[in-house]
């Protein structure tokens, strides 16, 4: 299993616009991964219907024992703080399947 990165990606944009070129690829690419990140820090869920969800989940603050480190074996404190969370959706869920 290969790591697919945003280069690749750009450049599989390109292809499937049909005779774009990279830099249109990679410019396509950025606007829309910009829109995803410029919607979900106004606080919007963004669906994307078959492909799936993002949204911003809250995390509650919670204590923590590091297996690592200086504190090793400590309980340390994780504040409250919000992630990004992804749903994938039927079309996704399908072709991960093989």
């Amino acid at each position: 299993m290969a790591t697919l990165r945003k280069g690749e990606m750009a450049r599989r944009v390109a292809n499937e616009m049909e005779g774009k070129s990279l830099a249109e690829g990679e410019a396509a690419l950025n606007a829309v991964l910009k829109s995803i990140q410029k919607a979900l820090s106004e606080g919007d869920r963004v669906v994307l219907t078959g492909f799936g969800s993002f949204e911003l989940r809250d995390v509650k603050a919670r204590k923590v024992r590091p297996i690592r480190g200086g504190h090793a074996g400590d309980l340390i404190e994780v504040p409250a703080h919000k992630r990004v969370g992804f749903s994938a959706g039927a079309d996704l869920s399908k072709a991960a399947q093989g």
